[in-house]
């Protein structure tokens, strides 16, 4: 028995002379239907596929966890999947005789009975309880598959199942043999929990600390070799369950198991020989295709990987890097394109540059590099309105706040991706449009509430400052909202009534063209977008400024939008004209010619 977990690869065929124990721990089998029939049709289509591959092509079965006892396997995990298999060769066992092939054996702890009902699998005995209930259901399952497939191919299949190594074009199943220190009630309990998922992760670890990966040390280097690579490992885990770190290398909404980001990119130049594209543990398969070569250096093979996580934390630590590499991973550009465009690279500084020509293929992707300009930037961006949708409109504000920020290298503000891809974003107008009044009562009761709350507001604007009669007007606006929202039967037309009023005092002057223009939109999250419905400027400038003060994040650029930072003229704080769309639009190609042009990045 080993002293440390063991894990190889074992083709079916070598365990049909092996004894299993099911221990009182485990439930009975419980698999249904439909995962019986995944698991022939997986197997049917890697016989399919294999019958063009090289014989070193082999089908990979979850692991099997097992711990030797007296001579038999207990099974800590994996019953379900050789439960069904025993199945699949009950029902095959005249070609298995044929072949002089025998089946393992399963025996249980406390379910004594099971062990002679999958011997001979009585369907009348199926309600007697319910593991014989699921087992009969899974029989049924198989003889349903078998009989829709061609008469003589179960000889096919049989010798897919259990063709050995030699033979090659074989189903297999990872071997993970736990060591004698390991408590097996505590390992299943980890493993059902959820806690040590057996995925590629797991597993690819389990081959690093592998002991016999070090038998040509010393056993003391041996210990230390294996200690310093669990510490890294760990180590490397716990950055990543940072979300600023996880979510600027990565636009996938995961909580464990990211450390395999890391491995896939280190096993991108590992050979894939005879290893389906579409296995689940393709980057396990890999490693180990690699780490059980005889003369496999695991600490070599090992520093790669570091090395992979230690490019993407020099791109996170270096500010304009951060900013380049993390919008084009948020515009879906793989992280291994982008490792390629740094290994073409001569310097930091083509990299940079490199990166920056990929955002401009992204953002403009029918104009060449060579033709920047500020005038085809901004005759870009004037193409572009609010019926380009969402994705479009959404990459080009948050390119402009990236430009923003890193246009001013002083500064150590930073984009805060992981706010951006947690929350769902909507494209907001900063005016409102006329057109877009709510219909449905309970939204415009929101809008109602809205314009009450503000218009009661102490920063609701002086009416000896507003024009003759505004004071007047806000104040009827607001009694005649409050009475509006207090009625019993809701008035449509009233409602109208108002929003028009509204929209004259906070929002007169509105064009249609400019008001859909790239220059009247900003990024907001969607939850504080939708409880506007519409809302007239002032009251969206009043929400942000809420936001900011309660250190809510609101993106750079859609801050300074309501701010009007970008208004050359701002005497009226509480109006957004269209001298403001243009100038916000102005700024956004000032910005992004900048980036283009190397701005805070070179």
């Amino acid at each position: 028995m080993p002293k440390h977990n063991e894990l190889v690869l074992k083709p079916i065929n070598s365990l049909l002379n092996e004894n299993f124990f099911i221990p009182a721990y485990q439930r009975g089998f419980r698999w249904t239907k439909r995962q019986v029939t995944e698991l022939l049709d997986d197997i049917k289509g890697f016989q399919q596929q294999a019958e063009n591959s090289p014989k070193e092509a082999f089908y990979c079965l979850q692991p099997i966890v097992v711990k030797e006892r007296d001579g038999v396997w207990e099974l800590v995990d994996g019953q379900q999947r050789l439960t069904t298999i025993f199945i699949i060769l009950t029902y095959l066992k005249d070609i298995l005789t044929l072949l002089g092939s025998s089946r393992y054996q399963l025996s249980y702890e406390t379910r004594e009975s099971s062990a002679e009902f999958l011997n001979n699998i009585d369907d009348k005995r199926g309600e007697e309880n319910i593991d014989f209930f699921h087992i009969v259901e899974a029989k049924k399952a198989v003889e349903e598959w078998f009989k829709k497939q061609e008469p003589t191919y179960q000889i096919k299949f049989i010798q897919t199942l259990l063709n050995d190594d030699e033979t090659g074009k074989n189903v297999k199943v990872i071997w993970y043999q736990v060591g004698d220190y390991e408590n097996v009630t505590d390992v299943f309990t980890r493993l059902n929990m959820g806690k040590i998922p057996l995925v590629s992760a797991e597993l690819v670890k389990a081959l690093f600390l592998k002991s016999s990966n070090f038998n040509r040390d010393s056993q003391a280097a041996r210990h230390l070799q294996q200690l310093n690579i669990s510490q890294e490992w760990d180590s490397i885990e716990k950055r990543l369950q940072d979300d600023s770190f996880w979510y600027f290398v990565s636009n996938k909404s995961i909580k464990t198991n990211r450390i395999e980001f890391v491995l896939a990119l280190a096993a991108r130049r590992l050979s894939s020989e005879g290893i389906l594209d579409n296995d689940k543990l393709k980057i396990f398969l890999q490693f180990n295709k690699i780490l059980d070569e005889q003369n496999a250096n695991v600490v070599q093979e090992w520093l790669k990987v570091k090395q992979c996580f230690m490019t993407l934390e020099e791109w996170f630590n270096d500010r304009a890097l951060f900013h380049l590499v993390g919008y084009l991973i948020s515009q879906d550009v793989a992280i291994e394109v982008i490792f390629a465009l740094s290994e073409a690279s001569q310097s930091k500084h083509a990299f940079r540059h490199a990166l920056i020509q990929r955002i401009f293929s992204k953002t403009f992707p029918n104009k060449a590099f060579s033709e920047l300009s500020r005038v085809l930037v901004e005759a870009e961006l004037s193409k572009l309105s609010y019926d380009f949708g969402p994705k479009r409109l959404r990459a080009i504000l948050l390119l402009f706040n990236i430009a923003s920020l890193l246009a001013n290298p002083a500064t150590n503000s930073r984009f805060q991706f992981e706010k951006f891809k947690l929350d769902a974003w909507d494209i907001e107008h900063i005016r409102s449009v006329a057109s877009d009044m709510p219909t449905v009562k309970d939204k415009q009761k929101v809008w109602l509430i809205n314009v009450v709350d503000y218009i009661s507001d102490d920063n609701t604007v002086n009416p000896k400052k507003m024009p003759a009669g505004g004071g007047c007007t806000a104040q009827s606006i607001r009694d005649d909202a409050k009475k509006l929202l207090n009625t019993t039967v809701f008035d449509n037309e009233q409602f109208e009534t108002i929003y028009e009023r509204v929209l004259s005092l906070y929002d007169p002057g509105g064009d249609e063209e400019t008001d859909n223009s790239i220059g009247n939109l900003t990024l907001l999250d969607s939850s504080t977008n939708r409880s506007y419905q519409n809302a007239v400027f002032p009251i969206k400038r009043s929400r942000i400024i809420d936001l900011d003060k309660q250190a809510t994040f609101v993106p750079l650029c859609t801050k300074n939008a309501f701010l009007k930072y970008y208004s050359k003229k701002v005497d009226k704080m509480l109006y957004w004209e269209v001298k403001d769309s243009q100038d916000h639009q102005l700024a956004m190609v000032d910005s992004i010619y900048g980036i283009f042009c190397g701005e805070g990045v070179h």
